[in-house]
């Protein structure tokens, strides 16, 4: 038999309460920056205007809540920015002059392209709970003790799907055409609305500020 841990019923309370406490806090973010890099021959010079925003995606609805979120909060920072959608040629053509032709159009010096890297699910066994504390009620009687004890018997594990969506955005400067700063974020079992969007542009615009572009 395994040891188990003697325990007064008030600090059991009190442990299942810090425990409650600390999977609330763990909860309020689904998304992390797993990567960042930016040149740093631009940082500290706050310089980003007139920005390009080109979400690559098939969903037209996503494409535009995403742009428009973006475009939102880098004003709110005073920095000019335009969704590509509203461009002549809202899907731009990968090929040098049609991305050229949007820069111009937009007059654009900075571009920030952001894409999907993938969508991974996997399964994960969570084992039934196991209550291990000789406190009461579960101890104080025969009605309390065996119903715990039956349910730690006959209560089966189960098994859940975590799904993980990986982001990249890229910010480059139009008139060198190089890349100034770079992001991946991570997101666990998303649902696509406009607050899991506007948490990766936070995510995201944060990053900038970090690192003095914004």
């Amino acid at each position: 038999m395994s040891a188990t841990l003697l325990v007064p019923q008030r600090h059991t309370a009190i442990a299942v309460m810090s425990l409650c406490m600390l999977f609330l806090l763990s909860s309020c973010g689904t998304s992390r920056l797993t990567a960042t890099w930016h040149d740093v021959s631009y940082g500290g010079q706050n310089n980003l205007q007139d920005v390009l925003i080109i979400a690559v995606t098939k969903d037209e609805t996503v494409k535009r809540l995403f742009e428009d979120t973006f475009v939102a909060k880098l004003g709110a920072e005073g920095v000019q920015a335009i969704p590509s959608y509203t461009l002549s040629q809202p899907v731009i053509k990968p090929e040098k002059e049609a991305i050229e032709a949007a820069e111009k159009e937009a007059g654009a010096q900075f571009v920030i392209i952001t894409r999907h890297l993938g969508t991974d699910t996997k399964e994960h066994y969570r084992p039934p709970q196991r209550v291990s504390v000789f406190a009461d009620p579960y101890y104080g009687g025969i009605h309390g003790y065996y119903p715990m004890a039956y349910r730690e018997v006959y209560t089966p594990g189960y098994t859940v799907k975590v799904t993980t969506v990986s982001l990249e955005a890229n910010l480059y400067d139009v008139k060198t055409g190089k890349l100034v700063w770079a992001v991946q974020s991570e997101s666990t079992d998303p649902t696509m609305t406009k607050k899991y969007i506007e948490e990766l542009v936070d995510l995201f615009t944060s990053d900038l500020k970090k690192n003095t572009l914004l």
